[in-house]
Formats: structure tokens, sequence, C-alpha cells
């Protein structure tokens, strides 16, 4: 009997740099890189990165362009994306945000992908020239991928006319990951060991609310000689975040520590992980807290709801008083802590691991293009 051999559906994901996500980049290319996917990897910007760059056989490409190559009609970077595919057709394009998307709608329409998924991570993204490009692509082969249900039902809402049955939510996952210990990561950090730490992972930018974060733990700081807070993170909104802690007094005990990739590594430093977010499409950073069992604070916004459970303290956001409360709560029970990270760690495996995120986008591939099982 003659065995006759399926080609591979070809997968190609394009992700707008090598800095950001990169972790939830590999863990998409991962779950759609083995039979019968076979992944492609293109980072629009950034460098050759060594790490990055092992995959299986070689098929990751940096086209490192400049900014500007990815404005307006973004020929140029359609140009060098064309060449670097050398004629392939894709039976899927994945691209993450929405310069990657308008990349990949490009070369839907030069035939060379059958079909493409749009992952969204944030809510309220398309307005004005985006919305457009949303409304003119929904009689194409298109998905848009909502990285949790409130994303999805944003997406809803803002474009009334687009198939419901091509706005899929897929909750983001992050991947197990060893700790160092908490004299290591505070030593990594330069974080006073014998300080009781709140820490919170983020960009330092308005909807991350670390204003209301900061004037939740003024109050604390003032009881409390020894609790400090850390903010891993940077962004426009350092300056003022510093004056702000000025302002409250509160400068000895608030630590900036930067942007660091290994972030997830350092967790321990930390006995509460914070985050008073004003809007979250999901959470990945949460989620790392959750695998590395630390007790969570957050604000009920987004997806952040569904990603918690009834497993953490939420608060409303832009409400310092009530954040306030929850910090202190925390903080005086040693006990409910442990419990919490622990219950935290066992929903993340039950629900946001990795093994549920492949098997979910393998499914959404299959459905997309046709494949059978």
């Amino acid at each position: 009997m003659r065995v006759v051999v399926q080609p591979p559906l070809r997968v190609l994901h394009l992700c707008p740099d090598t800095r950001y996500l990169t972790e939830l980049f590999t863990l998409y290319r991962d779950a759609l890189d083995q039979a019968p996917f076979e992944s492609t990897v293109v980072f629009l910007r950034g460098k050759p990165d060594a790490a990055l760059a092992q995959y299986k056989g070689g098929r990751v490409q940096f086209l490192d362009l400049p900014r500007g190559a990815l404005e307006g009609l973004r020929l140029p970077a359609l140009w060098r994306l064309w060449r670097s595919c050398r004629g392939q057709r894709f039976d899927l394009v994945v691209a993450h945000r929405f310069k990657a998307l308008t990349l990949a709608l490009k070369l839907r329409r030069l035939g060379a992908a059958r079909h493409v998924f749009g992952v969204v991570h944030e809510m309220g993204q398309f307005d004005g020239h985006r919305r457009r490009v949303i409304e003119r692509a929904r009689t194409a082969p298109l998905t848009l991928i909502g990285v949790s249900d409130a994303v999805v039902a944003d997406l809803a809402a803002r474009f009334p006319t687009f198939p419901a049955a091509r706005l899929q939510a897929l909750p983001n996952t992050v991947a197990d990951h060893a700790l160092l210990t908490r004299p290591e990561a505070c030593a990594v950090l330069r974080l006073a060991p014998d300080r009781f730490w709140f820490g919170s992972i983020g960009r330092l930018v308005s909807v991350k609310g670390y204003d209301v974060l900061l004037r939740a733990f003024a109050p604390l700081a003032n009881e409390l000689p020894r609790v400090g807070l850390a903010l891993v993170g940077a962004g426009h909104e350092e300056a003022a975040l510093r004056a702000l802690s000025r302002h409250l007094g509160i400068t000895e005990q608030v630590a900036f520590c930067g942007w660091r990739a290994d972030v997830r590594n350092l967790l321990a430093a930390f006995e509460v992980c914070v985050f008073p977010s004003r809007e979250e499409g999901f959470g990945l950073a949460i989620a790392e807290a959750m695998v590395a069992r630390r007790p969570v604070i957050a604000s009920a916004v987004g997806g952040v709801p569904v990603l918690l459970g009834g497993e953490a303290l939420q608060v409303p956001p832009d409400d310092a008083a009530a954040l306030t409360v929850a910090m202190r709560q925390l903080h005086e029970d040693p006990a409910r802590r442990a419990a919490m990270g622990a219950a935290l760690r066992s929903r993340w495996q039950a629900q946001f691991s990795p093994p549920q995120f492949a098997a979910r986008l393998q499914a959404m591939a299959r459905e997309a293009i046709g494949a059978a099982a």
C-alpha cells in the first residue's frame, strides 16, 4: 500500500519586536510547530538574538526594520517581509498587534496566506484608521483572537457587523519558571532583604495605575517603616511617579527597579504582588505571579476577574482607599498569603498553563484552515 505523506500546514508568526512578549510568541510557535503544523517566525523589529534564534531548522528571521518602515502604508516593511518569505504560501499567519496584522492582511491579498489570526492583546485598540482597516477586512479570512473574554466583548461592541464566529477568545499563558531564592532575588533587584516588599510589574504608564498604588501605599509606609514597594518596569510616567513619591514622603520606601527581562525569576523578592491597572486585557504579569505562588491584589478590570477567579483580593480601579485596606490585610496575615499563593498556582495549572493553551490554539487553527484532526 502506498503511503501518502501530507505536507505540513505552514504557519507564519509575525512578531512586532524582540523585547516584549517574546515568551508568549514562543508559546504560540511551540503550539503550532508540531504535526501537522510547521512554524516560521519573523521578528519585524530588533536585532538578531541568539536565544530567540534557537528554533528548529533555523525557521526564525530578524528583519530589524527601522521604526519608520512600520508607519504609513508600510510598503518598505511589506517588501522586506515579502522577500524574506521567498514567495512561500502559508496556510495561516499569526500576527500580534496592529502593525503586524496590517502586514499579514497584505500578504493574504498578495496570495501568500490563506487565513490570518490577528491577536488582540489590549482593549480599546481600534479607533479611527485602525477601525476602518478591520471593517474593510470583515469579509476576508480573518479571525480576531482576544486574549480574554473581556477583549472579545470589546471587539464585538466595536465591530457589530464582524462575523461573531471569527471573534474568539484564547486566554494567554505563561510557562512555568524557576525562581531565585528571596535573598538572591533581592540582591539582583537591589532591595533590602529585611523589608516586607510589595511588588508590581508593568509599564510605567497611566493605564497601569501606579499613581493610585503610590497613594494607597503611603498610609502603610507611614505606619510601618519596614514595608517597601518595588516597581519593576519602565515608561514615560517614571519621572511623574518619582515626583509623586517625593510629594507623599515615601521615597525611601519605594524602589524603581527599571525594566527587566528576567523579572519572572525574581518574584520571590515580593511577599505580595499588586496590580492596580485601570484597564487590563488579560494580565500576563498577574499570571506570572500565579505561577510563582505569589499572593495577588489586583483591580477588577477587563480579563482579570476571570484570570484570578475567587483566589485573590480584587478591588475597584482608582480606589486607593480600598487598595490600602487589601494591602494591610495581606501584610498582617502570613497564613492567608501562603494559602492564596498555593491556590493561585493551582488555578494556573488547571486553566491557564501551556498544555491547555496549545490544545485550544491548535483546534482554532485546524478549524480556520479546514484541516482534519
